[in-house]
């Protein structure tokens, strides 16, 4: 839109929101997400409006100053307002309480569970701006609604839209088209998803089939990677009066999370598409599921090259810190090796430390006894393990092979808030309307192609220790 067709959106807009409201100035029922969608892109579009005014403003006293050759290679960039407010932790509170209000709703129609709904609040709270507009458009029932349709039919679902859903889907593409203005690598095409579909807010720590997305470090972002600062912890001193003190200063490391992306295809026949009031949950079902046991083996053993890190990859890696312990027999997995993982962990790790093994190893270690015949760890049976939580992953090793020349990861150990998950919001997705056989002829489905983005890494090394067990042929 020019700058005319701004200001005529903008005042169509408040004449909406004005006509949502009674005569006491109070917004009611089902008013309020119309209200406070209105009001979103009011917000946006009156911001675009002062940005043009202002660069405007500031590109003539460039030219007056013969500071700016229009049509040249070179010039100066003028952010817009919303940036400039964004860079310094400012989002609109019509924006942000519009975003709160979604999530509220979306917790109370049972659409989003309440950790889901925390993550999202989380991270509108901190000033991310193009999160809240996010929350607003894709937590609309107006565009699951919309987005039910073109599920149903991805060609000719748009012509069903009510004004409703037609404006809230011009929202969300408005949104869409903001992430993809930013220049994040691998954000182009398809859909965003509504906001209870998205594996970033669904996949929260109770949801999850994945004991690392339980126990670890999770994080929600917008960018195309997490920048962070970590350290093993600074050193403290008694001094006696007037003396120097000693350096304390700790050694800090600067890590980039990278995020990756990871894929689900889901083909669903004409029928169920037809069916859109269940059709959405039993496609939320199918697609988080399958993302999430992608995720699971690569928060494990992703090589970290075009997947995340996984933890026992980066603990592997970071063999100069001391992560992996040999065991006490060779080619054994035995009680004494228990004791001795737990000891080797520094006591500043010690106080949140928990488990992690197969559940092949976590039976073993339940049957070893004592010399009269008692079980050595009893308390295996209520998910502890030395005092300490005790969590199955399946996709550790879970036997230990003499018969071969390997190494077996078995059981590892230590403070998991040192290992981060991290999501990208956002999540896409694209309808293919006839799915072919192998004679190419239709075979009467469609198909949903879910992409997102995704990483994790080991932040530090040295609060965990991995028992490590080498076999030979």
């Amino acid at each position: 839109m020019n700058l005319q067709e701004r200001r005529e959106r903008l005042a169509e807009l408040l004449t909406e929101a004005r006509g949502l409201t009674d005569t006491d100035g109070s917004v009611r029922g089902e008013n309020c997400e119309r209200f406070d969608t209105a009001m979103a892109e009011a917000e946006q579009i009156r911001s675009d409006i002062e940005a043009i005014e202002r660069r405007t403003e500031q590109v003539k006293q460039l030219v007056m100053r013969g500071g700016y050759t229009e049509g040249g290679s070179t010039g100066t960039h003028y952010a817009t307002a919303e940036q400039d407010r964004s860079s310094a932790g400012y989002v609109p509170a019509t924006t942000r309480d519009a975003a709160l209000r979604t999530l509220e709703r979306s917790v109370k129609a049972k659409q989003l569970n309440d950790t889901g709904a925390e993550k999202v609040e989380k991270i509108v709270r901190r000033g991310d701006t193009w999160a809240a507009r996010w929350a607003v458009a894709c937590g609309s029932p107006d565009y699951a609604g919309a987005f039910a349709k073109l599920a149903a039919d991805p060609v000719r679902g748009h012509m069903l839209f009510t004004p409703e859903e037609q404006r809230a889907y011009a929202a969300a593409e408005n949104v869409a088209g903001e992430q993809r203005a930013m220049g994040l690598t691998g954000a182009n095409g398809g859909f965003l998803v509504p906001l209870h579909l998205d594996p970033a807010v669904m996949l929260t720590n109770s949801g999850s089939i994945n004991p690392l997305r339980r126990i670890s470090r999770v994080v929600q972002i917008t960018e195309s990677s997490w920048n962070g600062v970590t350290s093993q912890g600074a050193s403290a001193e008694w001094i006696a009066e007037a003396t120097e003190v000693a350096d304390g200063s700790p050694t800090l490391a600067q890590p980039n999370v990278p995020v990756f992306k990871g894929d689900s295809f889901v083909p669903y026949s004409f029928e169920v598409g037809d069916d859109a009031a269940n059709f959405l949950a039993e496609l939320q079902k199918l697609l988080v599921d399958a993302a999430d046991q992608l995720m699971a083996t690569a928060y494990t053993t992703g090589s970290g090259t075009g997947q995340p890190q996984g933890l026992i990859t980066g603990l592997v890696a970071a063999t100069g810190t001391v992560p992996l312990i040999a065991p006490t027999t060779a080619e054994s997995f035995t009680a004494p090796d228990i004791f001795k993982v737990q000891n080797a962990l520094p006591p500043r790790f010690q106080p949140n430390a928990q488990w992690t093994a197969n559940l092949q190893i976590i039976n073993s270690a339940k049957q070893f006894e004592t010399a009269n015949g008692a079980l050595k760890f009893p308390e295996i049976a209520n998910g502890q393990l030395l005092s300490r939580a005790l969590n199955e992953n399946s996709n550790m090793d879970g036997t230990i092979n003499a018969a071969a020349t390997e190494t077996n990861y078995v059981l590892a150990y230590g403070d998991f808030q040192n290992f981060l998950i991290v999501d990208r919001i956002g999540t896409r997705i694209e309808f293919i309307p006839n799915l072919v056989g192998a004679s190419r002829r239709p075979t009467g489905q469609r198909g949903a192609l879910l992409w997102f983005r995704t990483g994790s890494e080991v932040l530090v090394p040295e609060a965990f220790r991995l028992l490590s067990i080498p076999t030979t042929a």
